[in-house]
């Protein structure tokens, strides 16, 4: 029986729809545009004929002219893939987008400036596509105006004209198909969904007494929710799901652990129908996991080397005009607005590990053609006269361009080291292990390209200084850094990881948390004390980093907003190990006040942390306070330096007045002062407040028994993940996991059950397929222990595969519970 691959079966959905490809110019939204970039996808366009792959949300009248495939001809299609997240159509409604289309063409042909009987293009087709939605195709063999579609409704017309007179008011043919296999895989077995994709920026709950977060599911209670709606996100995944399982050809045994996901699963079961009886599928155990659930791993740093890669390089900026599409689809239909996600897409900065030196690739004159073409490219944008590419080329040679900022690279999951793929297996190692991996594959493409370092290399280690050479020498020729890109990138990722600016922060965090989880063990006044001295070391470091003039803290030193999230972690155990004061929280009331003083004084010296959403508005009044003790300060020292001969007999008969005037002025600043603390007393209570719910999450969790360590050792407390395939692996009760019958299922229970005939509620161990999707995120950590669960269960015939709402960093967690998506 052949493994199972997600990222092969997203490949197979594309070549599916080659007959819609070929030929045509396709326009992708920025969540398919970034699930195809992590597959690998853009290649197989190419080979499936496509003219050109373009955006969405940044169409350009030049896209008409882009053809990858060297055709003479003027292009007669379209295929474009668009999002719609607040749609009130649904997302099976076919036929009304197709009539939607058709309506938004003929106004748009209606309103052009086109008049009747003006020439046009007469060869073109089109297609046109929404994603999730479907996969539409324009045809006509008559003459129609030369179309350029978005997601936006925009378009253009082609300027030169051809073959005769048309009819304006001709409709196109239009087709609209659903295209499932919208996700991106990290390796064969995981994935996550496209940052930009409409279930990724839907909402997994609305705002009540239990949810924290837009971005994350609400509090598990076991209880029924008084909130009748359902939340978008929990639709859209369980849409997702169910055509997942179909396009694999699974049939899904559906188990769930939470409340939110307790509702995919009911969803999932509802739209199962008699069709699946008697067809032979394989079966997969599907478990539904609500993030809420475990907080704590992903807010955590652990020793996972990808999750030191996606903290440490920057992510590729959110398509600005995908945001204001939505935004105004989002006023259309009332409700929260959409999530804005980090890409999945990582920018690793290739040119930064070499020199002007190292980049005079072959002396082909590669910097040149480029710099030139940009040049004439951006000229074009800005409407200026023809651009000589001559003498661009000529400036570019004299000025020695060095084009470091075009050598971006990414992380494709289709790379591979001899069939290996790269991401998949480094996945399963540590930061350290993960290191020497990659080491030996660069060692190896060395031999393979027959060239030699000077560096020597230790074994058992991977350093800086042995990556970078080793890089270096693979991109010295133009030829070797095109084969060996694969590799390349993901080593410049590595070091870039392995950095001291990027790996003592990380350090620091890993040393805090540590000492966090000694502390809880111990007593709350010690943790408290703890989070306490964390947080006046943050504030310290904030206001002496700005005192100095650095922009920068000291390498190794965690700013107040890491204190924030320490803080955070320093509650979730406390929940976990203290019973809960007569103040509502796990500390004590005097425990807790030193804490919001600590915290009130770091605000004060650090009002850059404005932009958190429980600070919301008080980001120029926390400025000017902290501006005018500086200048009192400044003051002081200058009224110590008066001299008082430099005052003539008229001045010194005027001071009475300015002293009136300037006790008034003092009295009006201190009413401010006041009412600043005063206000700041508030949100910081309520930040408190919140810190309350997200220490109770062990009592949110009910009946559940994962919350006792399966070691004593508190350094390697293993996540929720690992807990319960342990458990599950192990064929032991887990409370609170509810399996969903099926359609026959339940016909069999309230039925034939009667008679003897009932069916026995089936085990996830017994199934050699499990897909775990964690309703919220996932993140390197709990990808390698939940390997290292199945390794220990002595079950080699099991594959398990795992998925998440989005890749989460812990950074991503402090931005989804203190950011614009929190609900505090």
């Amino acid at each position: 029986m052949a493994l199972i691959d997600v990222t092969k079966s997203c490949l197979d959905s594309i070549r599916q729809i080659s007959e819609h490809i070929e030929g045509a110019i396709v326009y992708l939204d920025a969540g398919c545009t970034e699930s195809f970039q992590l597959m690998g996808a853009f290649p197989l366009f190419l080979d499936l004929g496509a003219r050109a792959v373009c955006s969405s949300e940044n169409m350009c009248a030049l896209d008409a002219v882009a053809d990858w495939n060297g055709s003479f001809e003027s292009a007669r299609k379209i295929v474009a893939h668009s999002t719609y997240p607040d749609s009130p159509l649904g997302p099976d409604a076919f036929h009304e987008y197709q009539s939607l289309l058709l309506q938004d063409y003929e106004e748009l042909i209606e309103n052009s400036d086109l008049k009747s009987g003006q020439l046009v293009d007469s060869n073109t087709k089109g297609n046109l596509t929404l994603e999730d939605e479907g996969w539409s195709r324009f045809t006509s063999n008559e003459d129609v105006p030369s179309l350029e579609a978005s997601s936006a409704g925009k378009n253009q017309y082609g300027d030169s004209p051809r073959q005769g007179m048309v009819d304006l008011g001709q409709k196109p043919i239009v087709s609209v198909h659903h295209f499932p296999m919208i996700l991106s895989p990290i390796s064969p077995r995981v994935f996550v969904l496209p940052s930009e994709g409409s279930i990724a920026e839907a909402c997994l709950s609305s705002e009540h007494e239990d949810s924290i977060s837009a971005g994350l599911p609400s509090l598990s209670t076991g209880l029924p929710s008084d909130v009748d709606e359902v939340p978008p996100a929990a639709t859209l995944t369980a849409h997702f799901l169910y055509h997942l399982a179909a396009k694999m050809d699974l049939k899904m045994e559906i188990f769930s652990l939470g409340d939110l996901s307790k509702t995919i699963g009911k969803i999932l079961t509802d739209m199962s129908s008699l069709y699946d009886v008697g067809r032979r599928k394989r079966t997969v155990g599907l478990l539904l996991i609500d993030r809420t659930l475990d907080l704590l791993t992903p807010c955590c740093h652990g020793d996972s080397l990808l999750d030191r890669i996606f903290s440490a390089l920057p992510r590729k900026e959110r398509t600005s005009s995908s945001a204001s599409i939505k935004c105004s689809q989002a006023q259309l239909k009332p409700g929260p607005s959409s999530l804005a996600r980090a890409s999945l897409e990582v920018q690793i900065p290739i040119g930064e590990v070499l020199t002007k030196e190292d980049f005079e690739i072959d002396d082909s004159g590669l910097s040149n053609g480029i710099e030139a073409f940009r040049c004439g490219w951006d000229s074009y944008n800005s409407a200026s006269e023809m651009v000589d590419l001559i003498s661009l080329s000529k400036k570019a040679s004299d000025e020695k361009f060095f084009p470091a900022e075009l050598l971006q690279g990414s992380l494709v999951s289709t790379e591979t080291f001899k069939g290996t793929p790269y991401l998949e297996a480094i996945l399963d190692r540590k930061t350290k292990d993960g290191a020497i991996l990659v080491k030996k594959w660069l060692q190896e493409t060395l031999r393979r390209e027959n060239m030699t370092t000077d560096v020597k290399t230790r074994p058992g280690f991977a350093s800086k200084l042995e990556l970078k050479t080793m890089i270096k020498a693979l991109t010295k020729s133009q030829s070797s850094l095109i084969r060996n890109r694969g590799i390349i990138q993901l080593a410049s990722a590595t070091l870039r990881a392995l950095d001291e600016s990027c790996s003592a922060r990380w350090d620091a965090f890993i040393s805090a948390e540590k000492i966090l989880s000694v502390n809880a063990g111990d007593t709350s006044q010690s943790l408290a004390a703890q989070i306490s001295d964390l947080i006046n070391k943050s504030a310290f470091a904030g206001s002496d980093g700005k005192k100095s003039g650095k922009k920068e803290l000291s390498q190794g030193l965690l700013s107040f907003q890491d204190a924030l999230l320490l803080t955070i972690t320093g509650y979730i155990l406390a929940g976990e190990n203290f019973p809960t004061s007569g103040s509502g929280g796990p500390f004590s009331w005097q425990e807790e006040h030193f804490l919001k003083e600590a915290i009130l004084d770091a605000i004060l010296e650090n009002p850059s942390v404005a932009r958190l959403k429980f600070l919301h508005g008080l980001t120029q009044e926390l400025e000017a306070n902290l501006n005018k003790t500086k200048s009192d300060v400044t003051k002081e020292t200058s009224t110590d330096e008066l001299n008082i001969d430099d005052f003539d007999d008229d001045q010194w008969g005027k001071w009475g007045d300015e002293d009136e005037d300037e006790e008034n002025d003092n009295k009006e600043q201190e009413y401010d002062d006041m009412q600043l603390k005063l206000e700041l007393r508030d949100r910081v209570d309520n930040l408190f407040k919140y810190l309350h719910k997200l220490s109770s999450l062990k009592s949110k969790k009910g009946p559940l028994g994962l919350e006792s360590n399966l070691s004593s050792d508190p350094y390697a407390n293993k996540g929720l993940l690992y807990k319960l395939l342990t458990k599950i692996l192990g064929k032991f009760d887990v409370p609170g996991l509810e399996y969903h019958s099926s359609t026959v299922g339940r016909l069999f229970k309230s039925g034939f059950g009667r008679f003897g005939l009932g069916q026995a509620k089936p085990s996830l161990a017994d199934q050699n397929l499990i897909l775990v999707f964690v309703v919220g995120g996932i993140n390197g950590v709990e990808v390698q222990e939940a390997q290292e669960a199945l390794s220990e269960s002595g079950r080699p015939d099991i594959e398990l595969v795992l998925g998440g709402t989005t890749f989460l960093t812990p950074d991503d967690m402090l931005d989804l519970l203190l950011g614009e998506s929190s609900y505090i």
